[in-house]
């Protein structure tokens, strides 16, 4: 009678014994796993866990393009906190104006249906304040 034969492959350097399936399946994936790293090769393809190191994780080289810079970060918090105390400098008629403009996000139209002023005043005062406010800014 022919000799049942053994199936065996290496995990965590030790040979374990295993079904013929199993033994098939596993080379097979191996087989796979090899043509597509050659196919890698061959096409250019560039892994960054290829710079990794003991200190430092390959893909820690990779700059996140989508996050803001913290200069950006800064500057944009400079601007607001300087824009605050522009508004500040405002008349109060005027800062509520520019409240209701741009943080309530009202239109000239619906503010002057609210209040009874003539739309086109409404927009020359808007107009006349922003140049306030740059003015301010610029010093």
């Amino acid at each position: 009678m022919a000799e049942k034969k053994e199936y065996r492959i290496k995990v965590q350097g030790q040979f374990v014994p295993v079904t013929e399936e199993v033994y098939l399946t596993y080379y097979r994936m191996k087989r796979r796993e090899l043509h597509l790293e050659e196919k890698d090769a061959r096409h250019g393809v560039f892994y960054y866990s290829a710079l990794d190191t003991k200190e430092i994780n390959g893909e820690d080289a990779i700059p996140d393009l989508t996050s803001p810079h913290v200069e950006d970060i800064v500057m944009d918090k400079l601007l607001a906190e300087k824009l605050h105390k522009c508004l500040a400098e405002l008349t109060k008629e005027e800062q509520e104006l520019i409240f209701t403009l741009f943080f309530q996000n009202k239109s000239e139209h619906q503010v002057s249906r609210e209040t009874g002023i003539a739309q086109k005043t409404i927009h020359n005062r808007k107009v006349r304040i922003l140049a306030r406010l740059k003015k301010l800014m610029e010093i």
